[in-house]
């Protein structure tokens, strides 16, 4: 943090601090927050969540592009990978591995970096610069004529895709007010399976050379986007820009809204902090909320959604379906519409229920994924008679994943770490997200070999079970609590 925060008064008591931020008084500001204009709110959301439809969109990307380039594929590496100039190449399974697993290299380096980028930078000239690798990685995978070009790609996207996964949710949770965030803050996963949906439809129509060209379009309109919005009040009052943060206060909420209540709110929460190193990880106040995110961010992966986005249709086309391709349509636009129940169940329902029940849910679905694979794996003639089981259960396990579990630890990430270190400890969640990511699924592929998709499923599954009762003995609820209120509940003994 700047050194000028250091001036700031002393920080208060625990005891002192929550009886404060749960004072009739200070909750009424935290209310009234909410008060004036929503609109311009929700087109910030909107115009910052186009940062998640590229997102959704390069790894929707994935599954076109490999199904493409394994198509006609031998087992010899050197007949896969050299074509005439301008066409679509031919790779190994390998080397699809390699494909599809970079994008997570990059996302790590990119989560990291956009902790501090979002600190030093700011929230939207952060979103702004995202555009740089994004625009990079699609134009190297547009005219890549070796295999280097096309993980040199896949990497550059990967790093862009980091940086918005962290930075989409934070600026989203630091423009609206509490009584709109579960809803708004779900705009970011439903934007990112409406880019998963639109990838696989244009798969259909156009090489994976054409839908890059489309990615670089995606990325320019986000900038020009961003350029209208403003930079978020709570990083500027914690560079003491108190100007600018009202006039991003009145931006966002109008002139009927009490700006000047929030923005005392806001410098209220400020002013009890620390000044941010290390060594505060190490506090019960900064470490459970940590752990809690990070744990959060392993079990999602570890659910194994990664993995069927990527090869939705190698999965669908391995599982015996007839027409693959409709099938990745169909997992996709189950995901638009659940995300969108989502949204409008985030703020009724809260976060825990959604995510038990989601959990839940996705369990049955790689229950019975295990069943069909394991029940056809010794007769393939009976996978066109149980191929509506195979589609059903695909779809259970998305529809549930977009309930709650795909939005819903993005959202907590930004919401329970204290202004002080939420970059920082967003970077690390997020890097922790990918690197997951990263090896579910490179060992996707080597584990359905070397095990069968049946037993991969069942893992997945387990994983899926975990996760309801991490869900219903650690994880608190948030649902509408102001960031501040949220901060307070880690300074208690035990949360509630």
């Amino acid at each position: 943090m700047d050194s000028q925060l250091n001036t700031k008064p002393a920080y208060r008591p625990t005891s002192e601090r929550t009886a404060l931020l749960r004072s009739p008084e200070t909750v009424g500001l935290n209310r009234d927050e909410g008060k004036g204009n929503v609109f311009p709110s929700i087109l910030a959301t909107f115009i910052a969540a186009l940062g998640a439809f590229g997102f959704g969109y390069a790894l929707g990307f994935s599954s076109p592009a490999t199904f493409t380039l394994s198509a006609n594929c031998d087992s010899n590496p050197g007949n896969c990978t050299v074509v005439p100039s301008g066409h679509d190449m031919k790779l190994d399974t390998a080397t699809l591995s390699w494909f599809g697993s970079f994008l997570n290299v990059g996302a790590m380096v990119g989560g990291l970096f956009a902790g501090f980028l979002c600190d030093y930078a700011g929230r939207k000239l952060g979103l702004m610069l995202c555009s740089i690798p994004f625009t990079a990685g699609w134009a190297l995978l547009a005219f890549a004529e070796s295999v280097a070009l096309l993980y040199a790609g896949r990497i550059f996207i990967g790093i862009g895709v980091g940086m918005v996964s962290l930075m989409v949710p934070v600026y989203i949770a630091e423009v609206v007010t509490s009584e709109w965030r579960g809803r708004l803050g779900a705009v970011n996963q439903l934007s990112i399976t409406v880019g998963v949906l639109v990838a696989y439809a244009l798969g259909i129509v156009m090489s994976y050379r054409w839908m890059a060209i489309v990615g670089i379009g995606v990325s320019g309109i986000h900038v020009v986007g961003m350029l209208f919005l403003p930079e978020t009040p709570r990083w500027y009052l914690s560079r003491d820009r108190r100007q600018e943060a009202k006039a991003s206060l009145l931006w966002l909420r109008g002139a009927g809204a009490a700006i000047d209540d929030e923005c005392c709110s806001i410098e209220g929460a400020l002013a009890t902090q620390e000044s941010m190193s290390l060594m505060e990880f190490g506090k019960p106040a900064l470490l459970r909320p940590l752990l809690i995110s990070l744990a959060m961010m392993v079990l999602q992966q570890w659910s194994g959604i990664n993995a069927v986005i990527f090869y939705a249709s190698n999965i669908l086309d391995t599982a015996g379906l007839s027409n693959p391709t409709v099938g990745s349509i169909s997992i996709a636009a189950v995901q638009v519409v659940f995300t969108l129940v989502a949204t409008l169940l985030m703020d009724k329902m809260g976060r825990r229920v959604l995510l038990m029940i989601a959990g839940s849910g996705m369990t049955v679905g790689c229950l019975l994924m295990g069943f069909y694979c394991w029940h056809t794996a010794s007769n393939p003639a009976l996978k066109k008679s149980f191929e509506a089981l195979a589609l059903s259960a695909i779809l259970i396990y998305i529809a549930l994943f977009s309930l709650g579990v795909g939005a819903i630890p993005w959202l907590i990430m930004s919401e329970i770490f204290p202004n002080r270190a939420r970059s920082s400890a967003s970077g690390l969640a997020t890097f922790v997200n990918w690197l997951n990511s990263f090896v579910v699924t490179l060992t996707f592929s080597r584990m359905s070999t070397a095990l069968g998709l049946d037993v991969v499923f069942w893992l997945y599954g387990g994983v899926c079970f975990v996760l309801v009762f991490f869900v219903a003995l650690i994880v608190p609820e948030t649902k509408g609590r102001s960031l501040e209120e949220i901060e307070a509940i880690f300074e208690q003994p035990s949360i509630n």
